[in-house]
């Protein structure tokens, strides 16, 4: 017999029991999409007296979407709205209920619109990349610290479109990478809301991985991180302020990541017989952007925009988002 869903959200336990079985039982998401889940069934609660989410009607979310309209008017920033409305949206799908409509933030001036200011580049030059590394290099020869050359290898295989904190918790002996694919864990690969993913890997992600295997296996390590979570993050940090006050460089570990998402954009592209870069490194304005490919390229509006989104799609699931606005934040 079929379970019945958790609706109840009478008191603050039951709310608590709610979200949790709704982002990680449902959506198989973590703690950061629980915590919004549960801030807004509280909306739902306190605000409206409802004790169960059988309860909730299209009135219920519409006025929910007025006081986030009023609050955004009042100082809370779009991104803030946007997590409660992602939220609801995913609360909606829980139930399930033909009378619930999910919500398009632009429908309600919600939305959060890639401006051109979203086109800066925010990758990493290689150059920047290797002064880092190689500056790593040279502290474990004058410490032998270990966690400096750990620190090293993590940052390399940020190439794979890794977290730092990914890159220094994942897994690598345990993963098969000759299927040129890597495989990353709901638990134990430190990945963001515990989702797992796969990315696709080029030559130079896999060879990156496979050394930092080796690296783990010849110092029988599990796992990139020195110390527990917070020593790892809290050196992988202090190592970086070093690097810039002593070398004056410009780095930072985000940006291996815009670096790879603009390299797989391209690729894709490639594969596709065109030579595109993303508009953050091209560092046009978007509508000269498009019209300057469409021109190049030969392709109709609609074959650019169908071939562009699938492509960035594709991207964000590499990230371990899956969402294109947030993507076009790396890509322009």
């Amino acid at each position: 017999m079929r379970n019945e869903k958790v609706l109840s959200i009478k008191n603050n336990s039951k709310i608590t029991y709610t979200a949790r079985e709704i982002a990680n039982n449902y959506l198989h998401r973590g703690s950061a999409t629980r915590e919004k889940i549960e801030s807004t069934l509280h909306l739902f609660k306190d605000g409206y007296g409802i004790k169960s989410l059988k309860n909730l009607t299209q009135e219920h979310i519409d006025k929910v979407i007025l006081s986030l309209q009023d609050k955004t008017q009042n100082g809370m920033s779009l991104s803030n709205a946007n997590s409660y409305i992602s939220s609801l949206n995913n609360i909606i799908r829980y139930i399930n209920n033909d009378g619930l409509s999910l919500i398009r933030a632009s429908d309600y001036g919600l939305s959060r619109n890639i401006s051109e200011k979203d086109g800066i580049n925010k990758e990493n030059s290689r150059e920047a990349a290797e002064a880092y590394k190689e500056w790593l290099n040279q502290k474990y020869a004058q410490t032998r610290d270990l966690g400096y050359e750990a620190l090293k290898h993590a940052v390399s295989i940020q190439s794979a479109n890794l977290r730092l904190r990914e890159s220094l918790l994942i897994k690598l002996q345990n993963k098969d990478l000759f299927q040129n694919i890597l495989k990353i864990s709901e638990k134990g690969d430190g990945s963001k809301n515990s989702r797992a993913r796969e990315i696709k890997l080029n030559p130079e992600q896999k060879d990156s991985l496979l050394e930092a295997r080796q690296f783990l296996k010849d110092n029988n390590l599990k796992n990139l991180n020195i110390g527990t979570i917070k020593q790892g993050r809290d050196f992988a940090n202090n190592a970086l302020k070093s690097f810039r006050q002593e070398t004056g460089q410009s780095f930072h570990y985000h940006g291996e990541r815009h670096y790879a998402a603009h390299e797989v954009y391209k690729e894709a592209w490639q594969a596709k017989g065109n030579d595109i870069e993303c508009r953050a490194r091209t560092r046009e304005t978007k509508q000269d952007w498009q019209n300057r490919i469409i021109s190049e390229t030969g392709l109709n509006k609609a074959e650019f925009t169908k071939l562009d989104k699938e492509i960035r799609q594709e991207i964000s699931i590499d990230l371990g988002h899956e969402r294109i606005e947030i993507t076009s934040r790396y890509l322009g």
